[in-house]
């Protein structure tokens, strides 16, 4: 047994050595390893033929603790802003300190709760995407109490203050996760045999503020993609979550003469607007504004003042985007202001700019 044992691991060993180095290497692109997921973990957490994890939970007590676990890195801290606000208000004197605000809360709750289900880490997995719409088209108002239960009640920062998200909301608000489950701290579900716990991001050092990439387009990497696209709620963000050599570079060579043509109409509109470009081959874009892994190009648009409901193209087909599909994308998506711009654009550009194929002469 012993000695079989020493043969499997002298193959394994001598196969691992030959992979290594007959695999190919992406170019050096000065990319640094922030974190690393495992070489052995799975895609996906193992699920068993009931379709429970390897918790006991179902997928919509999963969906649940994904639900939290994308929502309260983005609304916790807006309240707490609040929060902080509101008491140097009360503890500033004067005539204002002493008058009751109703709703300073409610709004914030309702933007952030309302856009739940549209963040990468749900839009993308179409079982929890479901899962999450069937618990907001019956829970929406619960889940809102929640977070307003938890603000009265001092908004403890830890689970072992006497604030419980799980049973609050996994069981009070949505009855998602069954009691058993509940009476848990959400941390105690992280490792679930995904790999997930262990995953680690890249990103690209990051750039000076402004920092245009080789196709004319504003540099984004994983380290500054809060900073450029989503801190500034004044500012309108398109991003473009490349993958340039993917499909031997067909749809970034049909995606980027559209997106720099728009650019180019935009210029003197007076939008506060950016195209911003994210080189997903060299960055992991972490939770709740992307999802380690991704491997498919999108473009999303993060709203003036609603930067937490970012909006994702429904249809990219293979990168054969018109300047006039890319237009009619910000004018649905984008903040009031901008959308009106799309759309004079729309109506004010000549034809052959709007609905140029770049890709046609190749196929002829």
């Amino acid at each position: 047994a012993n000695v079989g044992c020493t043969m499997r691991c002298f193959v394994w060993w001598v196969t691992a050595v030959a992979l290594l180095c007959l695999s190919p290497r992406l170019p050096n692109v000065g990319a640094v390893q922030v974190v690393q997921r495992p070489i052995d973990a799975p895609a996906e957490a193992p699920r068993f033929a009931n379709g429970k994890d390897v918790f006991g939970r179902d997928a919509r007590c999963r969906t649940c603790h994904a639900l939290l676990n994308t929502l309260n890195p983005r609304l916790v801290p807006a309240l707490l802003k609040i929060k902080a606000a509101e008491a140097r208000r009360v503890g500033g004197g004067g005539a204002d300190s002493r008058a009751v605000k109703y709703g300073v809360y409610e709004e914030t709750i309702e933007t952030y709760v309302q856009s739940a289900c549209t963040t990468q880490d749900l839009w993308h997995s179409k079982e929890t995407r479901k899962q999450c719409e069937a618990i907001m088209e019956l829970h929406e108002d619960e889940l809102s109490a929640a977070y307003t239960r938890w603000v009265r009640k001092g908004a403890p920062e830890r689970e072992d203050q006497g604030w419980s998200w799980n049973w609050e909301v996994c069981r009070k608000a949505t009855r998602s996760c069954s009691e058993a489950l509940a009476m848990h701290v959400l941390s105690e579900f992280d490792d679930d045999g995904s790999g997930a716990s262990e995953r680690k991001y890249r990103s690209e050092p990051v750039p000076p503020a402004g920092t245009v990439n080789g196709d004319g387009l504003l540099k984004v990497v994983a380290g500054s993609f809060h900073d450029v696209c989503v801190a500034d709620p004044s500012v309108d963000v398109l991003v473009y979550v490349s993958f340039p050599n993917q499909h031997q570079g067909t749809f970034h060579e049909f995606a980027v003469p559209a997106l720099l043509a728009v650019k180019k109409l935009f210029e003197n509109s007076g939008n506060a607007f950016e195209i911003a470009a994210v080189d997903a081959e060299h960055n992991d874009v972490p939770p709740p504004y992307g999802t380690p892994g991704t491997a498919l190009p999108t473009l999303c648009l993060y709203p003036a003042m609603n930067k937490g409901w970012p909006r994702y193209i429904s249809e990219t087909n293979d990168g054969k985007l018109t300047v006039r599909d890319v237009l009619f994308f910000i004018m649905n998506t984008g903040s009031a202001g901008l959308s009106a711009t799309a759309k004079a654009l729309l109506a004010a550009t000549p034809a052959d700019v709007l609905d140029h194929k770049p890709w046609e002469k190749d196929e002829l």
